[in-house]
């Protein structure tokens, strides 16, 4: 480790120097220390950054799919709600014997005492 002109060179042995060299070497533990405690963070720091953008990511994929799926779902309402009404503007036909009737006499043939039914072609080619 010391090479011969290093050799020829006598070092002062006294307290000072001692505690010279004493406190360097703590100094340097303590910048080695320091050096590991930043390394050590910065991981963590980016595993904690990928983490987070992860589910971030995922997060937003569900919106995004929950979204479609509920514009979907506001037209499928749409599209029911108005064979609601369709629905219930038929029962109120249905309440009325006049429409039960005439749906009677049409589609079942039925007659009134007297009457004779003639089923003519529809217009558009089909009975």
């Amino acid at each position: 480790m010391l090479s011969a002109k290093d050799k020829r060179v006598a070092q002062i042995q006294s307290s000072y120097v001692e505690e010279q060299q004493v406190k360097a070497h703590f100094q340097e533990r303590k910048k080695r220390g320091l050096a590991r405690r930043l390394s050590f963070l910065c991981i963590i720091c980016g595993i904690l950054f990928a983490m987070f953008t992860s589910i971030f990511i995922s997060q937003n994929t569900v919106i995004t799919d929950k979204e479609q799926q509920k514009k979907e779902l506001e037209k499928q309402l749409s599209t029911m709600e108005k064979e609601e009404g369709k629905l219930k503007e038929e029962i109120k036909k249905l309440n009325n014997p006049e429409y039960v009737g005439e749906i009677a006499r049409r589609d079942y043939f039925y007659s009134k005492p007297g009457e004779t039914i003639f089923k003519l072609p529809s217009s558009n080619g089909t009975n």
